[in-house]
């Protein structure tokens, strides 16, 4: 029965699945967190939705978007998300009999240990928003966190589309934190890495990237990425008005032997920033 329905023969056979489901809560959970279900992509909102009442189906649905992300199904993991703030504003307008899986327990199933949640209390924009928003939102960030802290930023960019996520927010908040660069020889070789900006889709990924920092300011990440992207526009535009900051973009690159590659960038950028110098003297 569960397989006719993870084959999508049709209403019937969900249905079938909707019936057995019924006081089989953990049968079905198992079930949908299995790496088939979650790759099929089936209308697995369409069984949550029909599980044993709103705290239960919410329940279920942070697990799967758990489960989504871990196996980076954003777009899925979008679905999920809309899912969640949908129906967790049904939640919100129902009757409160349901204590032993409200919000407050799903909120506390997120939280996967006690620095996680202190770095995630200085946020203000939890302070008024629903429990059932708050917790998709922590279950976001905590993989945004993840996905920073690694330099997994292709991957990063799949999520923030396919969930809609706040990256700016985000940003904006985590500055000192996960989104933090120690240093620009070691960011700029890393990431370099990470994104093997020889391919079209990396450049895409970059170049997006790029506009978010410019969003919020962020300089270290605006060096590297516009470095990589060879932007020569934006790197001058930072280097004009911080001359401290261009001697010691120049300095690193004239040292390490890995950024001969740079070269030609370099020089053009210190062939402008003398030619408005000198403008700029007379």
């Amino acid at each position: 029965m569960v397989k006719l329905c993870l084959g999508g023969h049709g209403l019937e056979s969900k249905n079938n699945l909707f019936a057995y489901a019924r006081g089989r809560l953990h049968t079905i959970i198992t079930i949908t967190l299995s790496h088939t279900f979650v790759k099929r992509r089936i209308s697995c909102t369409e069984v949550i939705a029909k599980l044993e009442g709103p705290a239960v189906s919410q329940y279920c649905a942070l697990r799967l978007l758990q489960a989504t992300l871990d196996e980076s199904l954003y777009e899925l993991a979008g679905e999920l998300v809309r899912f969640l703030l949908r129906s967790g504003r049904e939640y919100d307008q129902a009757s409160n009999d349901s204590d032993k899986l409200s919000p407050r327990f799903l909120g506390y199933f997120l939280f996967r240990s006690s620095e996680q949640k202190q770095s995630l209390d200085k946020s203000t924009s939890f302070k008024e928003q629903s429990a059932h928003v708050t917790s998709v939102k922590n279950i976001l960030e905590n993989h945004a966190s993840y996905l920073m802290s690694g330099k997994e930023l292709s991957k990063l960019v799949a999520f923030v589309k396919g969930t809609q996520f706040d990256l700016v927010e985000y940003l904006q908040r985590e500055r000192y934190g996960s989104a933090r660069l120690e240093n620009f020889a070691s960011g700029l070789e890393l990431i370099s890495q990470k994104l093997q900006m020889g391919t079209l889709q990396s450049r895409l990924d970059a170049d997006f990237l790029l506009s978010h920092m410019c969003s919020v300011k962020f300089k270290e990440w605006i060096v590297v990425l516009a470095t990589l992207l060879r932007r020569s526009e934006v790197l001058f535009d930072l280097f004009h008005h911080d001359v401290r900051l261009w001697k010691a973009y120049s300095t690193t690159l004239e040292s390490h032997p890995a950024f001969t590659e740079y070269q030609d960038l370099l020089e053009d950028l210190e062939e402008r920033l003398s030619s408005v110098a000198n403008v700029e003297g007379k």
